[in-house]
Parts: structure tokens; sequence; C-alpha cells
């Protein structure tokens, strides 16, 4: 698309030299006036818009002979074929005023772009389109693409929503790291013990439970930055477009999806590792007192997820593309066994269990379902389902800090209060046979 929008700033400038005309006694002329505020017409836009693009596709002929090497390309063939192959649509007296351009698909211009997009992210090319038509139109604004920030849309909205809960989950996830050192120094340097506040192994599991939210906070962030940064999200939906397509279009998106994407996944196997620690576990390695099991499994399976992370994000844009669909749903199982391999191991709130096991059978039939789409080449129905897949890992991660939260707080409370307030059991066998602990 092509958008075509008055400058402000050119407006308030005619307004500027009117108003000294008048002041002078002196008549602007209507013909200047006129063509200062008319905009082009949508056949101007195409055509310039054409001999514009022209111009890209010839300057990346190497990156298209590379791929079609009998091919012969001239000026004058591409303008044939863009004049047979492109299809216009005039939207200037509407509220967006743009022109819409649409390449038949599977078509010559259609394939020699995509070419040109394996080397060059789409987001390049619109915005060096915007740049050369803003150079014919000064006085007007010219958009050929969308940003991060602009347009306003619901996606944009959500994108600055999940930042801010992105960054408030990062500083209590930071509180809670520095209470839980600073009392592992009081303890070193056996300093006087604090009967007040929470005990060491509630801050710990806090700290695993806000681990988690870090993490799921960062794959919400993550998704909707790549939506927001989808250069044509106020034309096309971004949630027709599988994941790796979509990042492909963007640098920015691409980016934060291979260097946050395995830095975030690494939140859930060190939750893990703090909540087994705390829990007497061994962890990859077993030790006197502290053997393997289920937990281990578990932990090594969590261990994985920043490798399939990276491996799936870099493989975008990249000669391993045809193995991104594989490590896509490699990495879902992964963070699927790792959530329900968490949650087998609560003490008090086995309804969490239930909880991930419903969610993890939801993720599982849209799984089957994405799966089936996906091979009757369905791709946009397949593009859906793998949304909410990408939805259900983190609403997962949130349900399981939760239920941490819980358990570290206020289930805990009230187990110690019903058992300090009876006298039939003693109170440290109540409180294991509340909490299911092992003697």
């Amino acid at each position: 698309f092509v958008e075509v929008k008055p400058r402000p700033r050119a407006v308030l400038s005619l307004v500027r030299r009117l108003l000294g005309h008048l002041r002078r006694g002196v008549g602007m002329p209507a013909v200047r006036w006129a063509e200062a505020r008319v905009p082009p017409t949508a056949k101007e836009i195409t055509e310039a818009w054409k001999e514009e693009l022209v111009d890209i596709i010839w300057q990346h002929k190497s990156v298209i002979e590379q791929r079609w090497p009998k091919l012969r390309l001239s000026r004058k063939g591409l303008h044939d074929k863009l004049h047979d192959e492109l299809v216009c649509k005039d939207e200037l007296a509407e509220v967006r005023s743009r022109v819409l351009l649409t390449l038949q698909p599977e078509h010559v211009c259609h394939r020699l772009l995509w070419a040109i997009g394996d080397a060059v992210p789409a987001e390049i090319g619109l915005a060096t389109l915007g740049k050369k038509l803003q150079t014919r139109w000064p006085q007007f604004r010219m958009r050929c693409c969308d940003s991060l920030l602009s347009p306003s849309s619901v996606i944009r909205t959500l994108f600055f929503l999940h930042s801010v809960f992105l960054v408030l989950g990062v500083k209590i996830a930071a509180i809670a790291a520095s209470a839980v050192w600073a009392m592992a120094q009081d303890e070193h340097n056996r300093s006087r013990k604090v009967v007040d506040g929470p005990s060491r192994e509630e801050m710990l599991d806090q700290l695993a439970a806000r681990l988690l939210l870090v993490g799921a906070l960062g794959n919400f962030w993550i998704l909707y930055t790549i939506a927001a940064a989808f250069p044509l999200r106020s034309l096309h939906s971004p949630f027709h477009r599988d994941l790796g397509c979509l990042a492909a279009y963007s640098r920015r998106g691409l980016w934060v999806f291979r260097l946050l994407g395995p830095l975030f996944a690494c939140a859930v196997p060190a939750a893990m590792a703090v909540r087994f620690d705390r829990l007497g576990l061994a962890l990859l390695i077993p030790t006197a007192g502290r053997p393997v099991g289920l937990h281990t499994a578990a932990l090594a399976g969590a261990t994985m997820l920043p490798f399939l992370s990276m491996a799936a994000a870099w493989s975008v844009r990249s000669s391993l593309y045809s193995h991104h669909q594989l490590l896509m749903v490699l990495l879902f199982l992964a963070h699927i066994g790792s959530a329900l391999g968490f949650a087998l191991y609560f003490e008090m709130l086995k309804w969490a269990v239930l909880g991930g096991a419903a969610v993890a059978s939801t993720a599982c039939y849209l799984f089957v379902w994405y799966q089936a789409e996906f091979t009757s080449v369905s791709l946009v129905k397949a593009a859906q389902l793998q949304w909410a897949l990408a939805h259900l890992v983190p609403i997962l991660g949130l349900l399981l800090a939760a239920s941490l939260e819980v358990e570290s707080g206020l289930g805990r409370a009230l187990v110690d209060f019903i058992c300090e307030s009876q006298d039939i059991i003693p109170t440290k066998m109540c409180i294991r046979m509340l909490r299911k602990e092992h003697m």
C-alpha cells in the first residue's frame, strides 16, 4: 500500500506564507496554493511505484540471476510484466487515504520479489519505496509500510501493555533475588536469625515463581513485538501468518526472536532448579541422599528449551528454514513436558497439576488440529492455530507461577495457622501431613 497524507509542517508553512502575504496586502497566488495542497492521483502513485519497484529489482539483479541463472531481465520487460500483473485499488477518498497495490501471486513479479526477500527483509524494501516516493511528493507524507510504533492499533496497544508488564515482572523478580541473596549472606555471616517474615523455603519458592512469571511475560512480549513489527499489519492480520514467516518480514522482529527468545526460555530451567533444590532433590547429577528421578528428566528437558528456541529462531532466513517447522514442534513439546514435570512436584496445590494437565490437553488437541491443517495446506488456519499454541505456553507458565506464589505464601500460612490452633496432633506432624512432605 501507499498511504498519502498531508504533512502538518507543510500546512503550517502555507498558512504562515498566506498570512504574510495578507499583511503586506498581497494575495497568495491561487495556482501555487492549489498545486501545494492537491495530492497525487492513484494513477500517478501507481506509475511512480512501478518505476521505483523496477529500480529496486534491477539493483538486486544478481540475487535473481543466482536463483535463476538462465533468466534474462530487462527494464522494459519488467515494466510490461508489472503492467499485466499489478492490480490497483484507489482508497484515497476514504479515511485511510491510500492506494492498494497487489501483485498476482505466483506470477513473475511476485516470484522475483520473493527471491529478493530471501536476501533482503521486506521491511527494508518497503521503507526504501516509501523514501523514494517521499522525494517525489515532499509536501505529503508518503508511507509504504508500518513501523513498530505506528500506526495505532490493538496490536500496538498490546505491545505497550506487555512491555509494561515485563518491566514490572523483571523488577519483582529482582526484588525476590536480592532478598534471597541477603538471607544467604546473613546465614553465611551467622548473623541473628530473623523470626518474623518469610522463611528461606518460602523465599526460594517465591523466587522460582517470579522466574516463571518473567519467562511467561517475556514470551508474550516476544509474540506481540513480532506482530507489531510486521510492516503490513494495517493491511493484513499478523495472526494469519506463522511466526517464522512473520519474523522474516522485519529485522527488529527477527532479532528479538533470535536474541531474547533463548534468554526468556532460560527462566523455566532456572525456576525448576531453584524449586527442586529447595525440595532437597538432586538436579542433573545425583548426590548422597539426593537420587535422580522424574524431576531429573523434567529438568533435563527444560535445559533444552534455550537451545531449541535458539535453533528455531536462527533457522529463519537461513539455509535451515526447511527444518523450522520441526524445531518449533520440538520447542512446543519441550515447553509442555517441562510444565507438567514442574507441576507434579507441588506440595499442597495439587489442583495446579489438574489445571496444567487441562491446559496441556487443550494444547495437544490444538496441536493435532494444527498439524492436520498444515499438511492439508490450509495455511491461514494453521497460522491461527500456531498463534493459539504460542499463547498457551506462557499461559501455562503464568498458571504455575500463580500456584507457586499461593503455595509459598497463603497456603503455608493457612497450614501453619490450622496446625498451631489444634491440640490433637503434634504441630510438626500436622504440618507434614497437610503439606504432604516425606518424613
